[in-house]
This record gives structure tokens, sequence and C-alpha cells, in this order.
């Protein structure tokens, strides 16, 4: 039939694709890589904390003890006036105290950098997951789509066969009443007739077969692409540059364990405004994280309005055995990744073999194919000439144009298994179909 069916296919599909991308773009699989990716773009958007403010607020109300008379207030030594100053009947029972803090985190340093930068991997790694999924996608709709085509070439070749079948025994059943053929060749058209309807009820649920397959992807069929699909120079497999991704995340993680054995410096300024209000300034020198409060009180504290400024300067280290396990721990972690990212690398060569052999053999296949068609028209060519001159019988040439048609679906067929070993290797190198159309 010359490949009619597959022609005919081609060109109803020829403006499908917007709707067939459209169709895929709702699939649960890719829905879920994508909002997988727009999670890790949110938290990559906010994890770097490079001018971030956080406001506290609190309110305190304590509950004193109740004045007594000062025991000092007839010595004369002035000193003893401080000391009475803490229980002087000035001072209510009960006070309130409310307090605002701002702190602000100027710059990304330390643990947030690293957040940060773990936040950018977990990034990139879910796009990787995304065009993975959508590479696979698009593959199995478009290999769904290849055994569809096939299913209905199949059917026309089985539903010809038929018709072949009929008219051989038509012939058949003439030259048996003209003496020509006996018992024997009319029980064979016969039954070849029996097969041939067999084998069209098998190609028809095939078809049903390969349909719902299709629609188990998408509910319109994706056009397709002119053959072949080849990936972009650079790509890489996907299982590489999830092991390129799986060391740097381990380097990360080892340099914040770093970390904990630097010393915390801070500095830290209060001033008291009065004897109800207070203005504090500190700086942290691990995030660079810088904190301001401003507080005030409805009593007065003489303790503190004796304190006008008040400075403290501090540092802090944490060494453990935890901590060096944790140091430890991370180092064999990187060094794994290493060890697997060298794994991936030995084995995706491997496999970029095996598939470039997948494919040239199945090049090499589809040149058999072809040749086995030129024989079989070759045959039929023959078969025509020799039953023209009563050589051979309708039945006999009916076999031969059934091994052409034959010949015609297994090329067919072969075409597409080279087209199904491009489309893996796209699916390896999570490159989707549809960004290497042309």
């Amino acid at each position: 039939m010359k490949r009619r069916i597959w022609a005919a296919w081609l060109l109803s599909l020829a403006a499908a694709q917007p709707a067939f991308l459209t169709s895929l773009q709702a699939h649960p699989q890719l829905r879920a890589a994508r909002l997988q990716v727009e999670a890790r773009a949110l938290a990559a958007r906010l994890a770097p904390n490079r001018l971030a403010f956080d406001a506290q607020g609190g309110w305190t109300r304590r509950a004193l003890d109740p004045a007594e008379p000062c025991p000092f207030l007839a010595d004369p030594d002035p000193s003893n006036d401080v000391l009475c100053s803490f229980v002087s009947p000035d001072v209510p029972n009960e006070a309130s105290q409310a307090e605002v803090g701002l702190t602000l985190r100027p710059l990304t340093f330390g643990d947030y950098a690293d957040r940060s930068r773990l936040a950018d991997l977990d990034l990139a790694e879910a796009r990787l997951d995304y065009r993975k999924a959508q590479a696979e996608l698009e593959a199995a709709a478009l290999r769904a789509a290849l055994s569809l085509a096939e299913a209905r070439q199949g059917l026309e070749v089985a539903r010809e066969g038929r018709r072949l079948a009929e008219a051989a025994l038509a012939a058949t059943e003439l030259r048996r009443r003209k003496g020509a053929a006996g018992d024997a060749d009319l029980r064979a058209a016969r039954l070849a007739l029996e097969d041939a309807r067999a084998r069209v009820e098998q190609a028809r649920e095939g078809l049903e077969l390969a349909q719902k397959g299709l629609a188990a992807f998408t509910s319109e069929p994706p056009p397709p692409p002119p053959w072949p699909l080849e990936p972009p120079e650079r790509a890489e497999p996907a299982s590489l540059a999830r092991a390129r991704i799986a060391v740097e995340r381990a380097r990360v993680a080892l340099k914040n364990r770093g970390r904990d054995f630097w010393p915390t410096v801070e500095v830290g300024y209060r001033l008291n405004l009065d004897d109800r209000s207070s203005l504090a300034v500190s700086l942290e020198s691990r995030t660079l994280g810088a904190r301001v409060a401003y507080g005030y009180a409805t009593f007065a504290d003489p303790a503190r309005a004796r304190t006008r400024t008040e400075w403290r300067v501090g540092a802090r280290l944490s060494l453990s055995a935890e901590t060096w396990a944790q140091q430890s721990e991370a180092r064999l972690q990187l060094r794994a990744a290493e060890a697997a990212l060298e794994a991936a690398r030995r084995q995706a060569v491997v496999e970029a073999l095996r598939l470039r052999q997948r494919i040239d053999q199945a090049l090499r296949a589809a040149e058999r194919a072809a040749a086995r068609l030129d024989a079989a028209r070759a045959d039929e060519r023959e078969a025509r000439e020799r039953q023209r001159l009563g050589l051979i019988t309708p039945l006999q040439l009916m076999q031969t144009q059934l091994a052409r048609l034959q010949a015609e679906l297994q090329l067919q067929q072969a075409e597409n298994d080279v087209r199904r070993a491009r489309l893996e290797r796209l699916v390896f190198l999570a490159v989707p179909p549809s960004e290497v159309w042309r």
C-alpha cells in the first residue's frame, strides 16, 4: 500500500502540536513535577535573606514585694540611701514593661550562604526531575502513537488480505467448475479465507488496544516530529547530572559542619535613655545579624537609671564529640558522593554505547526489511506474469501479494523501532522530544 496509511496519519496530525502539548501539560505526572519546581523556586528566592527584618514585641507585668520601712533612714551615711532606694515606698507593688525589638540580617554569610546554595541545588534537581518526567511522558506518548499507526496499517493489511482471499476463493471455485482445480485447491482457498478473517479480527483488537494506550497519556494525538530526533551535543545523562548535584550538596554540608569549629563573636551596646526607657544594639559575627531593641517600663528602676551605658563583648565556641562526629560523617558522605559520581560516569558511558548499538542494529534491521520488501515486490510481479500464463493458481498469486503486504508492514515496524531507540536515548539524556523538534 506504499505506506499511504502512515502518510495520511502524518498529514492529519500536522497541526495538532499545540493541543497535544497542552494535553500533556495537564497530565498528573508532569503537573506534580512542575509544582515541585515552583516550590523549590520559591524556597530558592527566600533562602538568601540578603536584607531581612524580624520584629519582636512583648509586654511584661511584675508583682513586687510590698515596700517596708528602711531601717537606715536615720543613718547619716549617704550610701545607705542607695540600698534603701530598692525598697522605697515610691515603688509600686505591681509594674508593667513593654519592649519592641528589630533584627536585621544585612548580608548572607556562613549558614545563610550554605542554605541559599542548598536551595539552589534543590531547585536544579527539581528542574532535572521535571525535564526527565517531561521526556518520559512525551516519549511514551510518541511510542503509543507509533503503535497506533502500526495497528492501523496492520488492520488495513489484514483487510486487504481478506479481500485477496475472497477473490482467490472465487477464482478457485470458477476453476473448479471448469475442472481446472480439484477439491484440495478449494479447501485450501477456504482455509486461507478463514485465516484472513481471523487476522482481521485480531488486527481490530490490536487497534482498540493501541487507541486505549494512547488515551492513557493524552486526549490529543501527538504530531509526529521530523525524524530523526538528535539530542543536543552537550546533553548529559540525567543520572550523571543528579550525581553531580549530590556531590555539590555534600561539599556544602561539609563546609557548614566546619563552621561549627569557628568561634562566634558578639558585640552589644545598651543605652538607658532615662530610668524607664532603654535602647540596645547587638551584632553577631556568624550571620552578621544586627539586633536593635527599644524598651519602655511604666515603673522607674533606680538601678538602671544609675547605669547610662553598657558595653558587652563575648565569644561563643561549641566543641563536643557530636561536632567532631558530624564533621566526620559529612566528610564520609562527600567521599561516597564522589565515588557515586565516578560510578555514574562509567555507567553512563556503558549505557550510551548500548543505546548507540541498539540504534545501529535497528537501522540495519530496517535496511534488511527494505531489501525484503523489494524482493517481495519482485516476486509479486513474477507471480502475476506466471498466473497470466496459467503456470500458477490464483491462491499462489494471493500468497505472494500477502507476502508483499506483510513486508510493507514489517518495514514500517523496523523504521518505528529505530524511532523508539532514538526516543530511549532522549529519555536517557533527559531531553524532551519537543525541545528538538524542527
